[in-house]
């Protein structure tokens, strides 16, 4: 470093504002407190309020409004707030720059409740948004129009209607995505196809596009003008305004402040840096905005570059360098996606030999072709029939890689101890091959004895590498202890169980009030376990709350979580809905069994064992036919109701006086939510149970769990835990002592 003051004094601001945002928190950061806005919405308040648009992104059904300088009136309260945005159902033409009187009802920001789940309130927080707003009501309140911008602004709108009608819809928008970062309207099965296969990085606008935009017209300026100051100052300019135009992220400030170091070194005569380059970048995002710390995209970012300016120098003179390119990139952000996507493709690493070098010719194609047709020059539609032939490229090698053996690998979410040992042994690969490098330069002519330990480097590197490797993806997950976690899916139920042998089951995974409960509830979270495989998956009974996220892992078993067996009622049973679940279980491959009272599954000591409903169950099927299961393990018990009442909950009652008096339960999973009809006193009385959790949604319109219900349990003595309180719920017992913790405190 005492040849790169610069790089050295920016790591260390880098350092300290990382440190000071992980550890300062709220103490320190206005971005992760409370803001006013956040009070309103959780009341469900109607505000009103005044603002300045700065930013607009259209969508099918609406519009999103950004709005600054906002002075808003409450039912409560008056006060002032930056960074609100707003859903605009009606569509109105507004400019940007224009100043709003909004009235419509605030919604909260919504903070993970699941491990693995997706921070709604940090993403919003660190782009400066501190609220949402449905609008009921919009007005103008005089001028201030920005023309500048909003002239950016309609000038990327038609760029992108343009590309859709020449290249239609699925190529136009995901052309658009690249060139111009609107993924809004892109095709969702193209993006997470992209993203599954490792090549998401081209959606996302990067240091390639900056430098084929703004190198190219610092060059062709530059030669036109023979002057590196104008050839320069054109360039610059040129991206600034291309920069404003598809907006501030993360990725296009780094590249952004990269180029402006390339062109000032060429401009000033003076060797280009680009560890400096790239620590000053980095220092400079996190004083604009501290919460990027906690924003997958500044890592991938900055992680990329780095391994390309550290290890690929150390590859070079070997064949195929595209090959090193990607998989020095792959070494430095591995544990980070790991981390925030608990998966990576090892195939990307080939895929990406034709992704990147196709890449640029897409990046040329689109911006010429574009041009061209604007001009109504025919050579414009020949150009981005080419990016439709490479798109149609991308999409076959994607689903060639998908289906090869090991498509993707499912690391889990690993211990910060991990990620610590893996880039300590990274540091050492470089360490040997920097140094066998060096000396390697230092003396081309040596030969005899030295060739001989030619290869202890790349040994020792290999080693270190499957060490780190190793050391990442060993499970975390403590063996010889059971966990059960009940989670958060809103109004409905999911139970998550690892038995002390590392076996797997799922009991329920459906909810009444959020959508697409399987795709962004239970497969992050089990991705984050690093489960890529549910031994068991068992339906208490046919209720779309209990259901609907099993029918999508089921649809996107491929995409997703295989699962081993579904587990259903007895088949007398069965009401229409699960009739369709077994049905397109069986179209994927999945066997289907049924339980009875008596019959146990588990592993690793524990028991899970069902006792009712039979075949002779004299109630109706739904809720009180609900599958009821009893779970042990060494000296603790815990008791699964489903939504089990009426007659269920009488023949439950009865089988736990005659045939489990002698057991103590130590947790109960309530009945129905906590619902009044179920939970009676005389159940109560047969189980009385330690604890009690309920599996309820915040703020839910059923009042789960109702007040008579939780009188019940209070009086019962049993200690109550719910997930609208606490997020998803864990317990963890090694069969003697037990613990229980919330995610959400």
């Amino acid at each position: 470093m005492r040849h790169r003051p610069l790089c050295f004094a920016c790591l260390a601001l880098f350092l300290f504002l990382w440190g000071a945002v992980l550890m300062g928190g709220e103490k320190w950061f206005q971005e992760l407190r409370p803001s006013p806005l956040d009070v309103c919405a959780e009341a469900g308040e109607q505000i009103r309020f005044t603002g300045r648009v700065y930013q607009r992104e259209e969508r099918d059904a609406y519009q999103i409004l950004y709005l600054k300088e906002n002075s808003v009136q409450s039912e409560e309260q008056s006060f002032q707030i930056s960074g609100i945005m707003v859903y605009d159902e009606k569509k109105k033409d507004l400019a940007i720059g224009s100043r709003l009187v909004v009235e419509g009802e605030a919604f909260p920001q919504r903070s993970a409740r699941n491990p693995g789940g997706f921070d709604q309130r940090i993403y919003d927080r660190r782009r400066g948004i501190y609220g949402s707003v449905w609008a009921t009501d919009i007005q103008t309140a005089g001028g201030g129009e920005d023309w500048f911008m909003e002239g950016l602004f309609q000038f990327r709108q038609a760029w992108r209607r343009q590309l859709v009608e020449a290249m239609g819809e699925k190529d136009g928008e995901t052309l658009s995505a690249i060139l111009l970062g609107e993924k809004a309207g892109m095709d969702p099965e193209m993006k997470e196809l992209y993203q599954d296969q490792g090549i998401g990085h081209i959606l996302a606008i990067s240091g390639l596009h900056l430098s084929l935009i703004g190198l190219g017209a610092y060059r062709v300026l530059r030669r036109g003008t023979g002057s590196y100051l104008a050839g320069g100052a054109a360039g610059i300019g040129f991206l600034g305004l291309y920069v404003v135009m598809i907006g501030l992220s993360v990725s296009v400030v780094r590249a952004f402040l990269m180029f402006l170091f390339r062109i000032g070194a060429d401009m000033t005569g003076r060797h280009y840096d680009g560890l400096t380059a790239l620590s000053f970048s980095a220092a400079a995002v996190l004083l604009w905005r501290p919460l990027s710390v906690y924003d997958s995209g500044f890592w991938l970012s900055f992680g990329a570059v780095l391994g390309l300016l550290l290890l690929l120098p150390l590859f070079q003179g070997l064949p195929c360098q595209g090959f090193w390119s990607s998989f020095c990139v792959n070494l430095v952000i591995f544990p980070i996606l790991a981390w925030y996507f608990f998966e990576f493709p090892p195939w990307s690493l080939i895929l990406n030999l034709v992704v990147i070098p196709l890449f640029s010719v897409l990046l040329i194609s689109g911006l010429l072709g574009s041009l061209l047709l604007w001009a109504s020059i025919p050579l414009g539609e020949l150009l981005l029939g080419v990016c439709k032939g490479i798109f149609w490229l991308y999409e076959g090698c994607c689903r060639i890689a998908a289906l090869l053996p090991g498509a993707r690998v499912i690391t889990g979410q690993p211990e910060v101890w991990q990620m610590v040992f893996y880039y300590l042994c990274l540091a050492g690969i470089f360490v040997l091959l920097w140094n066998w490098k060096r000396k390697r330069l230092n003396d081309r002519s040596r030969s005899g004895p030295g060739h001989r330990h030619r290869a202890i480097p790349w040994i020792g590197s290999a080693v270190l590498l499957i060490a780190g490797i190793g050391i990442l993806l060993f499970p975390a997950e403590a063996r010889g202890e059971l966990s059960v976690i009940v989670l958060d899916v809103g109004q409905g139920d999911g139970i998550f169980i690892r038995d002390p042998a590392g076996g797997t089951c799922l009991i329920d995974g459906g909810s009444s009030s959020e959508d697409q409960i399987g795709r962004y509830t239970l497969e992050p979270f089990l991705k984050s376990r690093g489960v890529d495989r549910l031994d068991y998956v068992l339906v208490s009974h046919g209720d779309v709350d209990h259901y609907s996220g099993i029918l999508e892992l089921i649809q996107r078993r491929d995409q997703g979580i295989d699962i081993g067996t579904l587990v259903l009622p007895q088949r007398s049973l069965w009401e229409e809905q699960l009739e369709n679940l077994a049905l397109q279980a069986q179209r994927a491959g999945i066997p289907v069994a049924v339980m009875a009272p008596g019959d146990v599954l588990g592993g690793g000591g524990m028991t899970l064992t069902c006792l009712q409903p039979g075949e002779d169950f004299p109630g109706e099927p739904g809720n009180e036919a609900s599958l009821v299961l009893a779970l042990q393990y060494g000296e603790f018990d815990m008791l699964f109701t489903g939504d089990v009442e009426g007659k269920g909950e009488d023949l439950l009652t009865r089988i736990l006086e005659e045939d489990y008096q002698d057991v103590t339960w130590d947790v109960l999973k309530a009945a129905h939510h906590g619902s009044k009809n179920s939970t009676r006193e005389a159940f109560l009385e047969a189980a009385a149970p330690s604890r009690t959790l309920i599996s309820a949604g915040k703020d839910n319109r059923y009042g789960h769990p109702h007040k008579e219900t939780l009188e019940r349990l209070r009086e019962a003595g049993s200690r109550m835990y719910s997930t609208a309180d606490h997020g998803a719920i864990e317990v963890r017992t090694d069969g003697k002592s037990m613990g229980i913790t919330g995610f959400c405190g």
